[in-house]
């Protein structure tokens, strides 16, 4: 007697392998329901229901590529199945907004290492953060930490803004302005500046406000002294 299995043992396996993978992609363990439907193929490469599920699988997750060439097998096998038309459809959706963040990701990664031979100016990209904590970096083509620096000196500026008006009303009105009518006090907001908490935030503040005009012009000077290859 042979060995070997017969067809209808071997179909029977790939339902029993299909069922498992199945099931496991129910449970989100797709890499594992792949590894079955292999195995399915791997009995009967004219099996359009491994496949088929293969291509489910590749789409789940997002490898567009290869779920479109297993629906394509699939149909192959099995051309009136049609369901499959539509599913083709779907990988080569997935497959080209694959191929769309891929291309973006090398522009902008190829953008980011030219931005790092452009020639800044020191003395502009110093200016710039002088004005607003931030500018000067993003000059310098430091987007993130540009906007990080904008963000930390508005809401450094709003929280001493509060603070200084708090303690400017909690302060008691002198008899000059008692007699005469409010009139800008400008001990009374230096002292409201550099006491209590509001001391805090406007240090805090004074130091992004040094620290970025320092930082930029320290960046700018090293795109002037760089080689061809963005290197000091």
């Amino acid at each position: 007697m042979s060995d070997e299995p017969t067809l209808s043992e071997i179909q029977n396996r790939i339902r029993e392998l299909l069922g498992r993978a199945t099931l496991l992609r129910s449970r989100g363990e797709r890499r594992e329901a792949l590894q079955l439907a292999q195995q399915a193929v791997d009995l009967d490469e004219k099996s359009w229901e491994a496949y088929e599920l293969m291509g489910d699988l590749y789409l789940d997750m997002g490898r567009g590529e290869q779920a479109l060439d297993s629906y394509r097998r699939a149909r192959k096998i099995n051309e009136s199945r049609g369901v499959l038309e539509e599913k083709i459809g779907r990988a080569a959706l997935a497959r080209a907004a694959r191929q769309r963040a891929t291309t973006m990701s090398e522009a902008v990664l190829d953008g980011m290492a030219q931005s790092d031979t452009v020639k800044r100016k020191p003395g502009l990209a110093a200016l710039l953060s002088l004005i607003i904590p931030g500018l000067g970096q993003l000059y310098n083509g430091e987007v993130i930490k540009g906007f990080i620096m904008a963000a930390l000196f508005i809401a450094l500026f709003g929280l001493s803004t509060v603070a200084v008006r708090a303690s400017i009303a909690a302060s008691p009105i002198s008899p000059q302005g008692a007699l005469y009518g409010p009139q800008i006090d400008f001990v009374g907001i230096l002292s409201a500046l550099f006491s209590g908490i509001s001391a805090v935030w406007v240090v805090l503040l004074l130091v992004l406000w040094i620290y970025s005009i320092g930082d930029a012009g320290i960046r700018a000077s090293k795109s002037m002294t760089s080689d061809s290859t963005g290197l000091v």
